[in-house]
C-alpha cells in the first residue's frame, strides 16, 4: 500500500450519534461502509446480554452470538433444541439467522455478516456456557426459564441473560445477569433500577477465571478460601454493598462461589515538611484504608444444581427488590448477613500492625489461616475446614495473620 493510500485509510472515519446524543468517531475500512471490528472504545458500554446507549449501526459487520431465535410459527426456540436446515429469524429485527451447531462451541445463532442489529451481542463462549448451565439447573427444579428475555423498561429495552420464575407465579421474576466485562456504576445502577421498576428482582453474577487467583490460604474456622488482594471493580463493590455478598461463576470449572469483601489497608510512610508560610507539618506513617483492592473470602464451590434461587427486599439496599442464590445448608434470607471478618489496626501511636480477625462463637479472634493444599477450586468448604483443623491439631495453631510495616 502506498503512503497516500495508507494515510487515506487512517483518516477515514465515520461519525455517528449514540442514544444519549454523544458523537463518536469510528474508523471505516476504505471502500467499505461497514465499521471495522475491534476493541470497543466505549469503556464497558456493552453490558452482558445487551447494550446501553449504543445504536444498531455500531455492531454492523461484527460477529453476534445468540442462544435463542424465532421459529417460523413465531415461537421461541433455543439453539440447543434447534434443527439443522430449518429457517429461523432474529427475535429483535426479524432477519434470518444462521444456526451454528458444531461439536466444540455451544450451539448458537448468528446474524449474517451484513446485518445491522443490536440484539445479538459479542459474548464469549464462557458466557454462553454459563447461561446454559444456569438455565438447565433451574429447569431441573421446575423453574420456568427464558434465555435472552426481552424486557421493555422505562429507559429502553433490555435483554436479560436468564429470566426465571416459578412455573405458576409469573409475578416472581428474577433476572440473572452474567457479567464478565467492566461496566460503570451508573450503568449497572440504571439497569438494576429498571428491572426493579418492572417488578423483576436482579441478581448480578461475576464471571471470572479462578485459575488466575492466587489464594493466601484457607480460613481455618470456616474453610473459606482467603485472597488478600482482589482488585474489585466498582460495579462489584456497588452490588456487594447492595446485598452483602457477590456471587462468582468460575468459568473454567463451572462452579459458583459466594464472595464477601473485607476492607483492605496499605502502608503509608510518614512525612515531614514546611509549608509555604514556614509552618512545620508532620504526618505519621501507618496503615490506611485503600481502594485499589479488597480482601476476599470465598465460600464454595457449588454446582448450579445444588443452589436454590430466592428473591425479596434487602434492607441494605433500602428495602429494594433483589435476588440471590441459597447454598444447600443456607437459609432463604441473606440479611442480616453476619459480619464474620474484619481488619483491625493495632498500635499505640502508629497503627503499625494490621490484623485480620474472625468472629467465632460471637467472639472476635485473630484469624488463623492454613495453607492451601491440592485442587482448592474443586474441594468443598467443609472439606477444607476439616483439613485445616487436622493440621492444627497435629502441628498446633498457626500464628494470627499480621502484616507488619515494610522494611
Amino acid at each position: 500500500m502506498s503512503i497516500s493510500r495508507l494515510a487515506a485509510a487512517c483518516a477515514a472515519r465515520a461519525t455517528i450519534k449514540t442514544a444519549r446524543g454523544a458523537s463518536l468517531e469510528l474508523p471505516v475500512e476504505p471502500g467499505n461502509s461497514k465499521l471495522t471490528s475491534g476493541k470497543s472504545p466505549w469503556n464497558g458500554a456493552v453490558i452482558a446480554a445487551g447494550t446501553v446507549g449504543i445504536p444498531n449501526t455500531i455492531r454492523a459487520g461484527c460477529a453476534r452470538h445468540m442462544l435463542t431465535a424465532r421459529a417460523a410459527d413465531g415461537g421461541y426456540v433455543e439453539a440447543a433444541h434447534a434443527v439443522r436446515g430449518v429457517a429461523y429469524a432474529c427475535r429483535g429485527c426479524g432477519a434470518p439467522v444462521i444456526l451454528h451447531a458444531g461439536r466444540i462451541r455451544p450451539w448458537h445463532f448468528q446474524h449474517r455478516p451484513d446485518a445491522a442489529c443490536a440484539f445479538g451481542s459479542r459474548m464469549s463462549e464462557a458466557h454462553l456456557n454459563a447461561q446454559r448451565t444456569l438455565a438447565a439447573a433451574l429447569r431441573a427444579r421446575g423453574v420456568h426459564v427464558e434465555l435472552e428475555a426481552w424486557l421493555p423498561s422505562l429507559d429502553g429495552d433490555r435483554r436479560i441473560d436468564v429470566l426465571a420464575h416459578p412455573a405458576e407465579h409469573t409475578d416472581r421474576r428474577v433476572a440473572i445477569e452474567v457479567q464478565q466485562i467492566d461496566i460503570t456504576v451508573e450503568a449497572i445502577s440504571a439497569r438494576t433500577s429498571s428491572y426493579r421498576t418492572q417488578g423483576v428482582a436482579p441478581l448480578w453474577l461475576r464471571l471470572a477465571d479462578f485459575a488466575r487467583f492466587d489464594p493466601a490460604g484457607v480460613l481455618a474456622a470456616t474453610g473459606e478460601v482467603w485472597i488478600e488482594r482482589y482488585a474489585a471493580r466498582s460495579w462489584e463493590r456497588w452490588w456487594h454493598d447492595q446485598v452483602g455478598a457477590l456471587w462468582f461463576y468460575d468459568l473454567s470449572a463451572a462452579r459458583l462461589w459466594r464472595g464477601r469483601f473485607v476492607q483492605a489497608f496499605g502502608w503509608r510512610e510518614g512525612s515531614e515538611f514546611y509549608e509555604a508560610g514556614g509552618m512545620f507539618q508532620s504526618y505519621p506513617g501507618g496503615y490506611h484504608p485503600v481502594t485499589r483492592w479488597v480482601g476476599l473470602a470465598l465460600e464454595g464451590p457449588y454446582t448450579a444444581d445444588a443452589l436454590r434461587l430466592a428473591r425479596g427486599r434487602i434492607q441494605p439496599a433500602g428495602g429494594a427488590l433483589s435476588a440471590w442464590f441459597v447454598p444447600p445448608d443456607g437459609t432463604i434470607s441473606p440479611w442480616p448477613i453476619r459480619r464474620e471478618l474484619r481488619t483491625e489496626l493495632r498500635g499505640n501511636y502508629l497503627q503499625d500492625v494490621c490484623e485480620l480477625e474472625q468472629c467465632v462463637e460471637r467472639r472476635w479472634l485473630p484469624a488463623e489461616i492454613a495453607e492451601v493444599d491440592g485442587p482448592w477450586r474443586l474441594s468443598g468448604t467443609s472439606e477444607r475446614r476439616q483439613l485445616a483443623h487436622s493440621r492444627q491439631s497435629s502441628a498446633g495453631p498457626n500464628p494470627p495473620r499480621q502484616t507488619a510495616p515494610p522494611g
